[in-house]
This record gives structure tokens, C-alpha cells and sequence, in this order.
């Protein structure tokens, strides 16, 4: 029976190799002979964590002419931007973070402009969750925080009934979630998402010709993702 924790060793050591460079796209990986005497493993095992980068768009295989790599930017997910931070630069990991916030207000502004040209006819959802962001707000528990915060949106998305959306941005949102130094300095001051949210149920429940443009809490995110770069930078 395979070591899941060797298997998870190679495929954590290839797949930083792979998306540092140090393995090119379009090169060929080592013999798994050779990758099973450098990591002190069985074939088995080598085998396993190829099979598992293969799948995550790292490598193709082909019969008898072993593994070759992929440009991940072109057939990689949002599974591997985890791995573009752990271990890179400060620098790195600060231009990664401000791509994904970036790209988090853009469907962050999709959402309300869906919601805000929507007659929201079931608040309850939303309220339920934004209610126990609430107390995880005050509880210092950075985790927990982030857990309610990603019901939040998950509420949110429902609203829209727009699979589209889900499919886009829970993702970046779980990433976002799953970044340790980049989760804790979103949620340095939980209470201000509180505040926010209470706005956003209020502009909810109004009449869409007294709600606010969608644009201007665009603005309010644009504002604490630079303060949470900042955070992130210091």
C-alpha cells in the first residue's frame, strides 16, 4: 500500500519544480527510476504523485516516451495558485495576491449587478449567513472568520441563480480562503466586513431604483484590498 504522505512529498517537491521553471514547459521529466532513487521511494509512489500532477494539468503522458511537462497558465486550474505562493518571494507572493483580489472584485461586481437587477424575493439566506459572520466576527478565530465569509458569498450566489457565477467565483474565493498570510491579512478587521454586508442587505431589501450602482461598493472592495496589501507587504 502507498504512503499517502510520500506521494503527497513528490507531488508537492515536482509541482513547485514545475510552476518555478525549473522544469520547462514542453521538457520531459526524469525516468521514474530516477525521480523514485532521488526521493528515496518506491516507483509505486513516484507513479502516484506523477499520475496526480498529470491530472492537475501539470504533465501529459504519452506511451513510451514518459512525462512530459504542460505550460500550466494554459491547462493548469486555480487549484495551483496555492502553490505559486508557499516558498516564492515576497514579491511574488504580493503579485499573486493582487491578481486574485483583482479578479475576486471583478466577479464581486458581476454579483451585484446581477443581485441589484434582480427582485430578491428570498433575503433570509442571506441574512442567516451574514448573521453568523456576524459572531464569527467576534470570536479571533481568523479560520472561522473565513468559513462564515465563504457562506456569505455562497448565499450571495445563490441569489443570482446564475451557475455561471457560481462556478467563477467560488473557486477564487476557496483560494483565497486556503492562503494562510493572505486570508489572515483579508480578515485583520473583521468588523468592517460586518459593517459592509449589514449595507449590502439594506441596499437588498430597498427598491432597486433607490439602490446604490453596483460600482460604488466596487470601489469600497478596491479600497480594503489595497489596505490588505499593504498588511501583506509590511
Amino acid at each position: 500500500m502507498l504512503e499517502t504522505r510520500a506521494v503527497d512529498d513528490v507531488a508537492d517537491v515536482l509541482r513547485d519544480e514545475i510552476t518555478s521553471g525549473r522544469f520547462a514547459a514542453g521538457s520531459r521529466l526524469p525516468p521514474e527510476r530516477q525521480l523514485a532513487a532521488r526521493f528515496e521511494v518506491n516507483r509505486g509512489t513516484v507513479r502516484a504523485a506523477l499520475s496526480r500532477l498529470a491530472a492537475e494539468g501539470l504533465l501529459s503522458v504519452r506511451q513510451g516516451s514518459g512525462y512530459q511537462v504542460r505550460d500550466y497558465r494554459r491547462s493548469g486550474t486555480l487549484d495551483l495558485l496555492p502553490a505559486l505562493v508557499v516558498g516564492r518571494t515576497k514579491e511574488e507572493q504580493l503579485e499573486v495576491a493582487r491578481d486574485l483580489l483583482a479578479v475576486r472584485r471583478q466577479l464581486a461586481t458581476l454579483v451585484l449587478e446581477r443581485l441589484f437587477a434582480l427582485e430578491v424575493d428570498a433575503l433570509a439566506p442571506i441574512e442567516d449567513a451574514v448573521a453568523a459572520f456576524t459572531v464569527a466576527a467576534g470570536s479571533g478565530d481568523v479560520a472561522r472568520v473565513a468559513a462564515a465569509d465563504l457562506d456569505v458569498l455562497a448565499a450571495l450566489l445563490a441569489a443570482t441563480r446564475s451557475p455561471v457565477l457560481q462556478l467563477c467565483a467560488s473557486p477564487v474565493a476557496n483560494v483565497l480562503a486556503e492562503l494562510p498570510e493572505l486570508r489572515d491579512a483579508i480578515y485583520a478587521e473583521p468588523a468592517t466586513n460586518v459593517v459592509a454586508y449589514r449595507a449590502l442587505l439594506a441596499a437588498l431589501a430597498a427598491p432597486p431604483s433607490e439602490r446604490p450602482p453596483a460600482a460604488s461598493i466596487a470601489n469600497l472592495l478596491a479600497a480594503r484590498d489595497a489596505s490588505t496589501l499593504t498588511r501583506l507587504a509590511s
